[in-house]
């Protein structure tokens, strides 16, 4: 085949993709194959039926819930499940809805049926259906074999209600992996029966506790109170039940050696004896790390596993292995000993140590040890051992070219204790804000950087939420979904069929499979922007949507006013409140105020391949008003840095605002401001922006201009002060209000320091930020 035939070949397919994509209905995650005519059969209700007895339990969960209440002069739809030999991985089907005469699931298990029921669920029970199903045939598969879901319940107990909730929503959208974080520094959530003071004790926290309430609890209802809990050995095998039925292994995570507060807090005994301080861990913890050359250790955690083993039909058990103080070894005389009879030189080879140990013990049990992408510090594993990577894509590539299985689980793309974007968010920043399009915005498997032969060990993809800022089940859903949903088709459909404008566009209207699901998903709020004058609000999705919104500054009511394309003035728009209603009622978070659009872009299109780059933007109808004038620059992505040298304001060409940059932005420095005041407008002037970037290692980058009044009193103002500065970074860089300049001291503060701001004229303001 010739590179042309390849080439049409390709085009072709991305648009009958594309076609396809657009013609769907709101699926996710996205079928390999959907085939349609584009019309549609009146139904009434579905029954379903099959001669095949490995397919009973799907038949009976089907017709439980595909039952709808609705009295019609309609027919009935009848779906057979048959069985299909040719179909070779287990969780495939085909599912074909014809014009006329009985419908059909084809598949060779029982999980590829409860795949296909998923499909029909969402055609016929979405708020969109009314009675009508598309004429169509689905053919469909994975992409990965792993496509999982932790669930942190040390840091906060939600319950087996809410345990039940995420396993169904997450059958729905085919994840088949149920990740449960169960032991932690703040507390031990599974009963073991050999060791009761894990729970008595392990599982509490507060006052009347042995356990330290945690800094982000401390001002909330849970600090006053003794709270905690955890599930019984009855509890594990209900919920264990309930997930096989949902075709869901569920990954039991017991944390250790380090997050192992919890169970020194029940058995101090398990502690290394110390000489010497050993500092704190990662979250600011001590006595959490345990000793991995006591015997007893081992008895204990034999015991532990084998009846965690006893609970979980899965292959593998989590032992967690990450962000161990390896101080706490250090610091401990019969460590040292130990290392030294074993010739280690390094503290982590005692974890490897203890992984090696760990892996006997549960293949003792019929498991197979998986851990977070730590437990590979120190020394080799055994090849079947599995690792999560977390801390970054390179860490998963690592284990990969190790020939480990492993499961994509990174920080950047997963977790979802990461805030979402946007004012008003909680949540952990140091993996960045994490949107549901740079959930779905990645490829797991890396091809341009992984063999084949190492492709082939990434099991799939993995979201995790850690409940810091999540304590009740409310929080969690909105923290998950629908980021969850972005994750689901990440693992499901492969990379050459996802496009995120597809994705954004059914997930739009998926929203009402949610509320039918009763998922407390977060609901994306509109935005206002200025443009040219004119403020107008951005609908949060492309479907219908219903914003309210208000103009005195009070929070916007299910009794507000609607937002129907209405114009208002930047005036206005300073007071503009405004939120997206769902027709449940639920309401998203309140927006304040508007922002501009991006005035421009850099890019490598722009830039000069090596040195200055000059830049220039209309500012005419930008300009509004006199004032403190903001550029920010907002690198997006680039191998290159970029230097900004200066910014200033043309009026007919002629300078009238300067800024000198001397930012260099990059990965690590990825925004910067400067400030341009302007004290007059000329009328009928021409205004321009001239930006002078450098690129003197290429032009691989690329980021965003925004140009803006600040919203900020800026005076002029002067600072004095008796401590001396560090480098360059002078207490002029304290009031030259811009925001990318930092005053450092050279030492840290002590009594007697003072800093006096002096403004030269006085303000009327309602609160000053340092």
């Amino acid at each position: 085949m010739n590179t042309r035939t390849i080439l049409a070949l390709a085009v072709t397919y991305l648009a009958s993709h594309c076609a396809m994509a657009e013609s769907l209905p709101a699926l996710i995650p996205l079928p390999q194959k959907y085939e349609t005519a584009g019309t549609t059969r009146d139904y009434s209700n579905l029954s379903f039926t099959t001669t095949d007895k490995r397919f009973a339990n799907t038949v009976a969960l089907a017709n439980r819930l595909a039952r709808r209440p609705i009295e019609s002069d309609l027919p009935s739809l009848t779906v057979n499940i048959q069985y299909d030999p040719t179909l070779k991985n287990p969780e495939a089907y085909q599912l074909t809805l014809p014009a006329k005469g009985d419908a059909t699931i084809k598949a060779s298990t029982d999980t590829g049926a409860f795949y296909a029921l998923q499909t029909l669920l969402q055609l016929t029970r979405h708020k969109l259906s009314s009675g009508k199903i598309p004429v169509c045939t689905i053919t469909d598969a994975p992409r990965f074999p792993w496509r999982g879901l932790m669930l942190d319940e040390a840091r906060h107990f939600m319950g087996k209600k809410y345990v039940l909730h995420l396993l169904r929503t997450m059958a729905a959208h085919k994840m088949n992996r149920f990740h449960w974080h169960l032991t932690d520094d703040q507390g031990w959530r599974i009963e073991i029966k050999q060791y009761p003071k894990l729970t008595t004790i392990g599982s509490w926290r507060g006052p009347g506790t042995q356990a330290p309430v945690p800094k982000w609890d401390r001002k909330t209802p849970f600090a006053k109170r003794k709270y905690g809990g955890f599930y019984t050995q009855k509890d594990i095998r209900e919920i264990v039940a309930y997930a096989t039925s949902l075709h869901i292994q569920i990954l039991p995570e017991i944390d250790i050696p380090g997050h192992a507060m919890a169970i020194a807090l029940s058995y101090p005994e398990v502690l290394p004896k110390t000489d010497q301080d050993t500092g704190k861990g990662v979250q600011g913890l001590k006595g959490n790390v345990l000793s991995v050359v006591r015997e007893e250790n081992y008895r204990m955690l034999d015991t532990i596993f084998g009846e965690i083993a006893d609970l979980f039909p899965g292959k593998y058990i989590h032992v967690g292995g990450d962000e161990v103080n390896v101080n706490a070894w250090k610091a401990s005389p019969e460590h040292r000993k130990y290392m030294k009879k074993h010739g280690m030189k390094n503290p982590h080879q005692l974890q490897n140590m203890f992984m090696l140990r760990l892996e006997k013990i549960l293949k003792k049990h019929g498991k197979t040890l998986m851990g977070w992408n730590e437990i590979m510090h120190g020394g080799e594993l055994s090849n079947d051992t599995g690792v999560m990577a977390w801390i970054s894509i390179g860490a998963g590539l690592n284990a990969a070219r190790h020939h480990y299985p492993t499961v994509m689980a990174v920080g950047s793309h997963n977790y979802f204790d990461m805030k979402y974007p946007g004012r008003g968010e909680t949540g952990h920043w140091w993996a960045g804000a994490i949107s549901t399009q740079k959930a779905y915005s990645w490829n797991p498997l890396f091809e341009g950087q992984l063999k084949p032969d190492e492709q082939r060990h990434i099991l799939g993809v993995h979201c995790c939420l850690w409940t810091e800022f999540c304590p009740d089940p409310t929080a969690a859903d909105y923290k998950l979904w629908p980021r969850a949903c972005a994750t689901a088709e990440v693992g499901w459909t492969p990379q050459q069929q996802r496009r995120w404008s597809h994705f954004s566009t059914r997930l739009a209207h998926h929203q009402d499979y949610l509320d039918i699901l009763e998922v407390g998903y977060r609901i994306k709020p509109p935005q206002a922007v200025i443009r040219q004058g004119v403020v107008t609000i951005r609908p949060p999705y492309a479907a219908p949507a219903t914003i309210l919104f208000t103009l005195d500054g009070s929070e916007p009511t299910a009794s507000s006013s609607i937002y129907k394309n209405q114009h208002f003035t930047p005036a206005q728009g300073k007071q503009l409140r405004y939120r997206t209603l769902r027709p449940n009622g639920r309401m998203s978070k309140t927006v304040k105020g508007a922002i501009r659009e991006p005035i421009g872009t850099w890019s490598k299109k722009n830039l000069a391949k090596k040195g200055p780059t000059t830049l220039k933007f209309n500012l005419t109808s930008t300009l509004t008003t006199p004032g403190n004038w903001i550029v920010e620059l907002q690198y997006t992505k680039g191998k290159n840095p970029t230097r900004i040298l200066s910014a200033s304001i043309l009026e007919n060409g002629k300078p009238v605002s300067s800024a000198t940059g001397g930012t260099t932005l990059d990965p690590k420095h990825r925004t910067t401001r400067l400030r341009l005041p302007i004290t007059t407008l000329r009328k009928n002037a021409t205004y321009t922006l001239k930006l002078v970037l450098d690129s003197p290692s290429g032009n691989n980058s690329s980021g965003k201009i925004l140009f803006d009044l600040s919203p900020w009193l800026e005076p002029t103002t002067t600072l004095t002060t008796n401590v001396k500065h560090h480098a360059d970074n002078s207490p002029n860089k304290a009031v030259n209000w811009n925001r990318s300049d930092f005053y450092w001291s050279n030492r840290n503060g002590k009594k007697g320091d003072q800093w006096l701001y002096t403004f030269e004229k006085p303000v009327s303001l309602t609160s000053i930020k340092l």
